[in-house]
């Protein structure tokens, strides 16, 4: 939880006035159907988050935002969501302007179909309201019990390629969430040395008197990441590179690292989890993204490729997008530059080549094209390696079938 406030904290510093204000309330949006607030459907819609009860802070932002609004607590509330989370980019390294919100609203499987239809109609007039205030959000609807099971109907992340690809998104899930209210992941409590005794250790510990069945949520655990699941996260990747390239280049070759150590895949989740176990509590070795850099930044150094571990800190850099150089180097967000500044140092770097790279807008078509080209060719590289690997593992199969 001090992780999660740090978290919480660094994405309130990169938000603008109505996306703070947005985050505020999202859980209260979910609480309560109060005409005057934004996605209100109908006093039918499921709503009341477990456990959940708004600060005087969130009433107070509320009333601003609807004069009519008012609150009042009721300890016999119905309360259908279990929990609420953003995920993805907020309040990393990575986060920019350009970034929206992933909201997952985490359901028990009691919601009629009606029910669940009301409850997605108001996730669809919130990403409206959102819209009209100036960014992109996205609510995606998590039935619990079927998540946990590997089922979902829809893509559940702006990042992920669909429903292929369930290990790697929960993976990138525990990783990058942020919870807002409700209850918290199971998960959390398992020691990652008894990720493989998940089903044993978490039945252990609901048999216990230690927390109650409505204090957490269960989404599953990650003892495995099936091979079959590189290949569609690669493809995807490759699709997701024509609008985020950069990005792309990290997620690729995380996806390219995974693969080399299957089946025993030890997944940057499990790496976050030790780390948050252990302590001390550094946010910065703790961000999602440094942990996706230091971890492919192993496996290059390993393998000998000097050559792509710098091709892996130029598309970091610029995927920041943080001037370290020039006139506007301590304009907002100065935790990202100082952080980014920190990883520079360390890479040996000058202060010609951060201005170099922060002076690519008047870049001219030659310096453009080889840029693009050097980001094509990293791209094409993990893919070849992941088609390989499929192509090895569905030979295995044939040979054990």
């Amino acid at each position: 939880m001090t992780v999660n406030q740090g978290r919480i904290a660094r994405a309130m510093e990169s938000l603008a006035p109505r996306q703070q204000r947005f985050l505020r309330l999202l859980a209260l949006f979910f609480h309560v159907n109060h005409p005057s607030l934004p996605g209100y459907v109908s006093d039918c819609t499921p709503a009341g988050v477990s456990g959940y009860e708004p600060d005087a802070a969130v009433i107070s932002t509320a009333k601003r935002l609807a004069r009519e609004f008012t609150y009042a607590s009721n300890p016999e509330r119905r309360q259908p969501i279990h929990s609420v989370f953003l995920m993805g980019s907020l309040g990393t390294l990575a986060h920019t302007d350009q970034s929206d919100m992933d909201v997952w609203v985490c359901h028990g499987p009691q919601l009629t179909e009606a029910e669940r239809k009301a409850l997605k109609r108001k996730c669809q007039r919130l990403e409206m309201w959102a819209a009209s205030q100036g960014f992109e959000a996205h609510c995606f609807l998590i039935d619990t019990q079927r998540f946990a099971q590997g089922e979902h109907e829809v893509q559940l992340c702006t990042e992920n390629g669909g429903t292929t690809q369930h290990h790697l998104l929960l993976d990138e899930f525990y990783r990058t969430a942020i919870w807002l209210a409700g209850r918290t992941p199971l998960w959390w409590y398992v020691p990652a040395c008894e990720e493989f005794r998940y089903a044993e250790f978490t039945r252990a510990t609901r048999d216990q008197p230690l927390m109650g069945s409505d204090e957490v949520v269960d989404l599953g655990h990650l003892a495995r990441i099936p091979s079959n699941e590189f290949l569609g996260a690669g493809l995807w990747q490759l699709f997701k590179g024509i609008e985020s390239p950069h990005k792309s280049v990290l997620k690729l070759l995380l996806i390219e690292v995974y693969a080399s150590e299957h089946p025993h895949v030890n997944c940057l989740s499990l790496d976050f989890k030790r780390a948050v176990h252990a302590n001390p509590l550094n946010l910065d070795e703790l961000d999602p993204y440094v942990g996706v850099y230091r971890r492919i930044e192993r496996y290059l150094i390993g393998v000998g490729d000097l050559q792509r571990l710098e091709r892996v800190r130029r598309s970091l850099y610029l995927q920041v997008n943080r001037k370290l150089t020039g006139p506007t180097v301590h304009v907002g967000r100065q935790w990202q530059r100082q952080l980014l500044e920190r990883l520079t140092v360390e890479w040996g770097w000058d202060q010609c080549t951060r201005a170099a790279l922060d002076n690519r807008s008047h870049w001219d078509a030659e310096q453009v094209s080889h840029e693009r080209l050097a980001v094509a060719r990293e791209l094409s590289v993990s893919y070849r390696f992941l088609r390989q690997f499929a192509l090895g593992e569905k030979v295995r199969t044939t040979a054990l079938g």
